[in-house]
Parts: structure tokens; sequence; C-alpha cells
């Protein structure tokens, strides 16, 4: 499959310093992964405590542009209305 635009979700690990990759997404395009990534943005609190989940808005090269830090159950949240699971 071609590698395009994605979100990925990132689990923060703090106990063990370290990033646990739940999910990645090749979303298309970049005006519609943008689109995407900014309603994430516009209908979420961000979490501005502890981090628990980061979602990163990556490019077709995997360079990740933008992130978005949410708590682990809006993320799940997030992934579920995309039609994913993500687990620990």
């Amino acid at each position: 499959m071609e590698n395009t635009w994605g979100l990925i979700f990132t689990k923060v690990n703090l106990e063990e310093n370290k990033f646990d990759y739940l999910l990645e997404l090749n979303t298309g395009s970049e005006h519609d992964t943008r689109l995407l990534f900014n309603r994430i943005k516009n209908e979420f609190t961000e979490n501005k405590g502890e981090p628990e989940m980061v979602i990163d808005l990556v490019d077709e090269e995997d360079g990740i542009i933008d992130d978005f830090s949410l708590t682990f159950s809006q993320a799940e949240t997030v992934a579920s209305l995309l039609g994913h699971n993500i687990s620990m």
C-alpha cells in the first residue's frame, strides 16, 4: 500500500520512559488528513496534564508535522469514530 499522510496514536509510557505506538492510519491526501486532524483538535479538549496519548499528524515520509495530546479515553473515542480500536 502506498504511504500517504496519516495519523499515529501513541501512548506515552512515563514509567518506562518510552512511547508505545498503538495505531497507525494512512488517511489519504494532505488536505483530507489535515481536515481530519483539525476536526479532532476542534472537537476534543487538549490534555494539558500528564501526557497519556498523543495523536501525531504525519506526512508521506512519516515526518511528524503536528501533534495533539489527549487522555487515553479521548483517544479511544477518536479511534472508535474512525472505525478502529486501540488497546494497551
